[in-house]
């Protein structure tokens, strides 16, 4: 067989698995959690939440931000919100984004213990 063959073979069976270790690539902890896009984030993901549920809750701050990427179309963070009240109450809320619509939705919004 000719080695140019052989070469585009062996390309075709490791493109594939290149793609796949690529789209892959965990869950990294974002430091500036004041930044305005994850404010905001965490902003509509109570909102979101108080018109489901006719809850009433008032944003405070996100406490701590995770963010795993899932290629370059859509982006899945775990946000931990303070609300309003006393006690504190907190909650992680997970928030897709959807980069090419530039559209959030909420995947799941659970109360959790406050931390700190």
């Amino acid at each position: 067989m000719r080695p140019q063959i052989l070469l585009l073979l062996l390309f075709l069976a490791v493109l594939p698995l290149s793609a796949i270790a690529a789209r892959g690539q965990g869950w990294k902890q974002i430091e500036v959690v004041d930044d305005p896009r994850i404010k905001s984030m965490g902003e509509f993901a109570v909102a979101d939440f108080n018109r489901k549920s006719h809850a009433g809750l008032v944003f405070k701050e996100v406490l701590t931000v995770t963010e795993e990427a899932a290629g370059s179309e859509q982006s899945t963070y775990l946000l931990h919100l303070a609300v309003e009240g006393e006690p504190p109450r907190c909650y992680d809320t997970v928030v897709l984004a959807f980069v090419w619509l530039d559209h959030w939705e909420v995947s799941s919004f659970d109360s959790k213990s406050c931390q700190g």
